[in-house]
């Protein structure tokens, strides 16, 4: 269980970027079994999103911080509850994706790139080799968590962009409602009175968003195994594809 893995031969990032931690199957669990319990409640709670939000908001927010949910939650919560639950539920995944890109460089990429598409991963890659801080900073989400520690990112340099990203995002948030409260106020008694006629029709959508996602291999819900083994075969595919020494 505990066996250690070999180290890649050559860590992403350059001469800058921090030697990789000792790896280890049961470290991956750690790192892994957060990710799947959080993504598998994200996707339940936004099937159950017209109800949750209205009658729940703080669970919603820690379940699903998506932006919209965040939105409609905070005039129905107070300052303290809104910053303190959606700071820690936003950070919560950040240094775990982190540490995998760390941990497996190249293979971690790869394995994101099967998750997201090759072409969107490109992009964000080229994009993140030019301004790999703002992004950070303004977008701290999974996958770019991964490919800042990926590409070798000091972890003082990504915890300070995350943070501060993280603060600034539920600010504006915050801001944003209070500003537009009538509409979203609007939104939510609309909520309210159709909950369960929207409750059915969100199941559904997200039901059919899950399939076709499985269907494509690019599903964010799986088993901690099955994305161990996804990993171990990104690897492999990078190992194969390293040219030999001379």
């Amino acid at each position: 269980m505990d066996e250690p893995q070999p180290e890649p031969a050559d860590a992403p990032g350059g001469a800058d970027a921090p030697a990789a931690p000792q790896r280890s199957r049961r470290l991956l669990w750690v790192l892994l079994t957060p990710i799947v319990l959080l993504s598998v409640a994200g996707t339940v709670a936004d099937a159950v999103g017209p109800a949750l939000v209205t009658h729940h908001p703080l669970v919603q927010m820690f379940l699903n911080p998506r932006n919209r949910y965040l939105a409609l939650a905070s005039n129905q919560v107070g300052t303290v509850p809104f910053f303190v639950v959606g700071f820690l539920r936003l950070v919560l995944t950040d240094p775990l994706f982190y540490v995998l890109g760390v941990l497996y460089g190249d293979a971690a990429l790869r394995w994101m790139e099967k998750k997201m598409g090759d072409e969107t991963i490109q992009t964000l890659r080229r994009w993140f080799g030019k301004a790999a801080y703002p992004i950070v900073l303004i977008a701290p989400n999974g996958y770019v968590c991964l490919l800042a520690g990926a590409t070798g990112m000091r972890p003082a340099v990504f915890i300070s962009l995350n943070l501060t990203g993280t603060v600034a995002r539920l600010i504006i948030i915050r801001a944003a409602a209070d500003v537009f409260s009538g509409p979203l106020n609007a939104v939510l008694r609309f909520l309210r009175h159709y909950q369960w006629w929207l409750t059915g029709l969100s199941v559904v959508i997200v039901t059919i968003q899950v399939w076709s996602s499985r269907r494509k291999g690019r599903s964010e819900i799986a088993s901690v195994a099955t994305m161990e083994r996804e990993l171990a075969e990104a690897e492999a595919e990078v190992s194969a594809e390293a040219p030999e020494p001379d």
